[in-house]
């Protein structure tokens, strides 16, 4: 198994752009009615004169993420409110009051806001794009000095990101080419069956890989931080997440302020995060086809166990199983994050397997890059997955790995396409300039939840005896995409630390930024392997 980086950035024609603006919205409507989603379509939509066309993103139909300084002030409040007025929508006074219980520090803290129906008006369209671009509008006219107005120009949409793996959402499907699209279990309707970079159980009969006594190691375990699906119980490699340096942990106190930042849509529920666990909630209960993502955190964090035993994985669940990352929530893990930081808690790496494409480019996603630079200023080193397009377009965070920021040093953000086993690169991976690392990321095999057992949870079999039934995966699967190849990577990155932690008084940041170099002079990283 090899790791590569790639030292110069890949380049097109003079005048070719990298991307198309329109590729890769491809989210199912029931995924969206789920959410209370829509996608931003960039010609649909009207435009003001100088308007720059937006591209196409998927975002929080009525919620806009607005920085918790603005919430707090009755004067920001009631300016947005008046620039809503002219569409006939308003803040949602229950989503101020809730975001005046926080406490907010020096740095920003982005809530989730509803709107809601102002007064009797009738026929109004409740569209946070519309809203934004009014209150856009509105912030153009005032002053430069104008009170509050940073936090005001920092007002955004809602983006859902969706996870990397080649389940449903989350990839392209490329048509017809036979190892591509699609996997080998039915999951959400109007998905293909095919069996080659799908989701497979395989049979392991190795145990799990040894892991050294705290006392051996001489300091810390190092933490690698996972955003995804939640954990799993009873797996046979790894202990209860309550055991005392248990490998696979979860913050309970951190799930509960991500679950406390869910709004309402209108006068019902949409889908919530509760827990911690990876609950493996099917698509159709009835027929108890698995969901796209389901088991997607535990796969991850086999991967790094396999890779660095000796460190720890951290999990927020921040993921639905259908593999839609609200951005609100990963707003709140961030957030979480930096408290831990502050408060003397370990975070040396942290793992995103999943994406995003925006209306504006690198600016729409400014607030959520500011917010990581923050871990990156403390020494956590960012892996992100490239995503499962097969386009260059930006997919975000990963687009953002290469981005110059001024100021102090930070500790390097990467980038990671998915390579097949032999060596060339996947053909549904994303390509970017600033994707400059690939691992290996087609049929990977690592742990899987087993207790998910698909449709025979709703008693569709026959007996004991059956064919291989994809949706009834045992304790491993094999599964493909650049979210399995970023945790590869990050386990690379946490076997090397795990050399350092003897060292005393080393700056964080220093420390990632040498091993990520010497990782990247080694040309190709090979995780040490002893033949027998």
């Amino acid at each position: 198994m090899t790791i590569e980086y790639i030292p110069e950035p890949q380049t097109r024609g003079g005048t070719e752009e990298f991307g198309l603006t329109w590729q890769g919205i491809t989210l199912p409507r029931e995924i969206l009615d789920r959410h209370g989603a829509r996608i931003l379509d960039p010609w649909s939509g009207p435009l003001d004169q100088g308007e720059r066309r937006p591209d196409s993103t998927v975002y929080r139909s009525n919620v806009l993420l607005v920085p918790g300084q603005a919430l707090i002030s009755d004067e920001s409040v009631g300016w947005i409110d008046g620039a809503l007025s002219e569409l006939g929508l308003r803040l949602s006074p229950v989503s101020v009051e809730r975001a005046r219980g926080r406490d907010y520090g020096s740095e920003n803290v982005w809530m989730p806001a509803v709107l809601e129906i102002d007064g009797s008006r009738q026929d109004v369209d409740v569209d946070a794009w519309r809203a934004l671009r009014a209150l856009r509008r509105a912030l153009s006219r005032e002053p430069d000095d104008r009170a509050g107005r940073a936090e005001l120009a920092m007002i955004s949409l809602d983006h859902l990101f969706v996870g990397s793996a080649t389940s449903g959402i989350g990839s392209l499907d490329l048509g017809g080419e036979p190892a591509t699209s699609g996997h080998a279990m039915t999951d959400q309707p109007g998905t293909r069956s095919r069996p080659e970079y799908g989701r497979m159980p395989v049979t392991v009969v190795a145990g799990p890989p040894p892991r050294r006594p705290l006392e051996d190691l001489g300091g810390p375990r190092i933490t690698v931080v996972t955003l995804d699906t939640g954990v799993a119980k009873h797996h046979p490699w790894f202990r209860p997440v309550t055991d005392h340096d248990a490998f696979l942990s979860v913050d309970p106190d951190g799930q509960r302020q991500i679950e406390d930042t869910h709004p309402a849509y209108a006068d019902r529920d949409i889908a919530r995060l509760v827990g911690y666990e990876d609950l493996g909630l099917p698509a159709n209960p009835l027929l108890g086809m698995l969901n796209t993502h389901a088991g997607h955190g535990l796969m991850l964090a086999g991967l790094v166990a396999q890779i660095a035993p000796d460190a720890r994985v951290l999990m927020y669940k921040v993921m639905h199983s259908d593999g839609i990352v609200p951005g609100e929530a990963l707003h709140a893990a961030l957030d979480r994050l930096l408290w831990r930081l502050d408060h003397g808690e370990p975070v040396d790496v942290l793992c995103c397997a999943f994406g995003g494409f925006s209306e504006a480019g690198d600016a729409a996603m400014q607030a959520l890059f500011d917010k990581v630079n923050q871990l990156r200023a403390r020494g956590v080193i960012v892996v992100n997955a490239a995503g499962n397009y097969a386009t260059t377009r930006p997919f975000y965070l990963a687009a953002l790995s290469e981005t110059a920021v001024s100021g102090p040093p930070l500790a390097p953000m990467i980038g990671v396409a998915a390579k097949n086993p032999d060596g060339t690169i996947a053909i549904f991976s994303n390509e970017h300039p600033a994707v400059r690392w690939r691992a290996p990321g087609a049929m990977v095999v690592s742990t899987f939840p087993p207790q998910f057992q698909g449709a025979q949870n709703a008693a569709l079999t026959t007996g004991e005896r059956a064919s291989l039934d994809v949706d009834a995966v045992g304790p491993f699967c094999a599964w493909s995409g650049t979210s399995f190849a970023a945790p590869i990577v990050a386990g690379c990155i946490a076997a090397e630390l795990t050399r350092t932690i003897g060292q005393v008084g080393v700056d964080p940041v220093e420390r990632a930024r040498s091993v990520v170099d010497m990782m990247i002079n080694d040309k190709l990283v090979r995780p040490e392997v002893v033949p027998i």
